[in-house]
């Protein structure tokens, strides 16, 4: 069943902004709409409260 993600690429990584329910190692399929521009700094904050493990997606609206 399709879901919808949103995602930030940085350093050839794609950090999906919430919780996936998808099992570790799984094949997905990516399709790119579009390309918005993002505050570094808060991208930044936001990334690093996510290495902490904090729920961060509550914290910042992208």
């Amino acid at each position: 069943m399709p879901e919808e993600i949103v995602a930030i690429y940085r350093g050839d990584v794609i950090i999906p902004l919430k919780k996936l329910d998808t099992p570790p190692g799984s094949r997905i399929r990516i399709l790119i709409e579009g390309v918005e521009t993002r505050d570094p700094m808060k991208e930044l904050s936001y990334l690093k409260l996510l290495q902490d493990g904090e729920a961060a997606e509550e914290l910042f609206e992208f």
